[in-house]
């Protein structure tokens, strides 16, 4: 008994143990067991042990690379490549319309002034782009690459991960990367740059609530250009995962029903609307409603379309489960 308790603690036992997990059996029998059996040689001097843990941990790493990278390609492939395509489609829409919705400001900025480096003036404005690209282009990549594709267990949440980290990059953008942008871009416009006092959109989410806080009791212009910044970036780092559930329980409809169609056609008028007020910048368009409220209509619209598409799609495939059997 002691004899085998010895042994099961020598040096490398636990080693070997962590390299099962990640190298194939041919590389632990080929690299890994003489690794550890020159580790466990007493007569090893301090120089060769070094040596054998790094060349022990640079092969599990390879090994865990390749087999990272092996998972992932499973995985995309995994439901007739459903999710390599959704993450493809929603890829190449969303660095499609992150460029259109940089290069309209900047051709308009430099129709009024003479700016150099152009490059670096486009740079400081695609951040304000990345929120808005995600929020647009997602839904749109879940809808094309789930195309014809029944949305299994493993799909759906691929999808909501996917929309959840769309949503938390669009968050960290807008609470602190567009701020920084904005101000550098704005001090980019003279020449020599000078220092500029930060307006509503270069302050962080969290000065933005503190001087929120402090204009309470005040109305006017300035107390809703800061309202309008909050509620924007809010608003628009919950869109991606709101409109992008809503996506997926639209492609998980495999049945059309009268519901579910005339769901679709007002989803496209608000989509539709809700782009043109983006890129015309009609904060005034709805002056009889509260500005916050604006801004988070389109989020709640699309949330409750969701609920009702959600239980079509659960009844759909319950009736197809039905026919099948």
């Amino acid at each position: 008994m002691n004899l085998r308790h010895a042994q099961g603690k020598r040096p490398g036992d636990r080693l070997r143990s962590l390299a099962r997990r990640f190298c194939s059996d041919d590389t632990l029998k080929r690299v890994i067991d003489p690794l550890i059996a020159d580790l466990q040689f007493e007569g090893a001097s301090v120089r060769g042990r070094v040596l054998g843990y790094l060349a022990f941990w640079q092969t599990v790493g390879l090994c865990a690379t390749r087999s990272a990278a092996g998972g992932m390609r499973a995985w995309a492939a995994a439901d007739s490549h459903a999710i390599g395509r959704t993450l493809g489609y929603s890829a190449a829409i969303i660095t499609a319309l992150v460029c259109l919705l940089a290069l309209m400001p900047l051709a308009a900025v430099l129709q009024r002034a003479d700016v150099h480096p152009k490059s670096l003036t486009f740079l400081y404005i695609v951040p304000q782009a990345i929120p808005l690209a995600m929020a647009f282009g997602l839904p749109l990549g879940i809808l094309v690459g789930l195309r014809g594709r029944p949305a299994t267990t493993r799909i759906q949440s691929s999808v909501i991960g996917l929309a959840v980290i769309c949503g938390a990059l669009a968050f960290v953008v807008c609470a602190w990367v567009i701020p920084e942008t904005n101000q550098a871009f704005r001090e980019s416009l003279f020449n020599p740059p000078r220092f500029l006092a930060r307006g509503a959109n270069e302050l962080t989410l969290a000065e933005l609530t503190a001087r929120l806080a402090a204009l309470k009791s005040t109305s006017g212009v300035e107390a809703r250009a800061y309202v309008l910044s909050f509620h924007t970036r809010l608003a628009a780092s919950v869109a991606p995962v709101v409109w992008g559930i809503f996506a997926l329980s639209l492609a998980s409809v495999t049945r059309r029903t009268l519901l579910s169609t005339a769901i679709f056609v007002l989803a496209a008028i608000i989509y539709i609307a809700f782009a043109t007020f983006v890129i015309a910048g009609g904060t005034d368009t709805f002056f009889w409603l509260p500005i916050a409220y604006v801004i988070w209509l389109p989020n709640v619209l699309f949330a409750l379309m969701t609920l009702p598409l959600w239980i079509a799609a659960r009844t759909s495939r319950a009736s197809d489960g039905r026919a099948t059997g």
